[in-house]
């Protein structure tokens, strides 16, 4: 009875132990510790003359999220095609694309660079500011304008975002699905331009 109770006390203080230091391991993520951080913009496109400001947002320990820009590392993996400083801004140099990276605390994120002759000035959403019954769903489309004032749609090559998915939530395409009463901004981004507009659910 004595060896079983001293095997239970082990197995209990083995327990507890373990609680102890993951709990340690927990309070020693500081929260001032680089969590994750994304670089925006994606895949930009800019003229063989042009510049494209890239940016990093990281998020700390605390939940707190703040601009990285200038404490993260930056490349260009091309540097015949555009450069890149040490605060993220990129020139072109000649025509092509090239990957950028930033990297921060032991993690890296990347993105394409592209330049070009044609690049896109602007995008549209429409239907702008609609309304959809919960339950139901509404087509979004995009199209984006190029510099040469070119136009074409590019719904489903766009990356589509819905701030606030618990009133709506939107696929790949561009396809909307009202989820439950509430507002939601839906961003669409091509090559590095965004655009948006107000969808509320009834």
């Amino acid at each position: 009875m004595a060896r079983n109770s001293q095997g239970l006390y082990y197995r209990l203080g083995t327990f507890f132990l373990l609680i102890i230091l993951v709990g340690c391991s927990n309070f020693f993520i500081g929260n001032n510790d680089l969590a994750s951080f994304t670089i925006s913009p994606l895949n930009a496109s800019i003229l063989p003359t042009g510049t494209e400001q890239f940016s990093a947002s990281g998020v700390f320990g605390d939940g707190s999220t703040r601009d990285i820009s200038s404490t993260a590392t930056w490349t260009s993996s091309n540097p015949a095609v555009a450069t890149i400083d040490a605060n993220g801004l990129a020139t072109a140099v000649a025509l092509g694309s090239t990957t950028i990276t930033a990297t921060d605390s032991g993690m890296k994120q990347t993105t394409t660079l592209t330049v070009s002759n044609k690049v896109v000035s602007s995008i549209t959403i429409s239907p702008a500011n609609t309304t959809v019954t919960s339950g139901l769903t509404q087509q979004f489309t995009a199209t984006a304008t190029f510099s040469d004032n070119s136009v074409q749609t590019v719904t489903t090559s766009a990356t589509w975002i819905s701030s606030n998915t618990a009133a709506a939530t939107i696929s790949s395409s561009g396809l909307a699905t009202g989820v439950a009463t509430g507002t939601t901004t839906i961003t669409a981004t091509f090559s590095g331009v965004s655009a948006n507009t107000t969808l509320t659910v009834q």
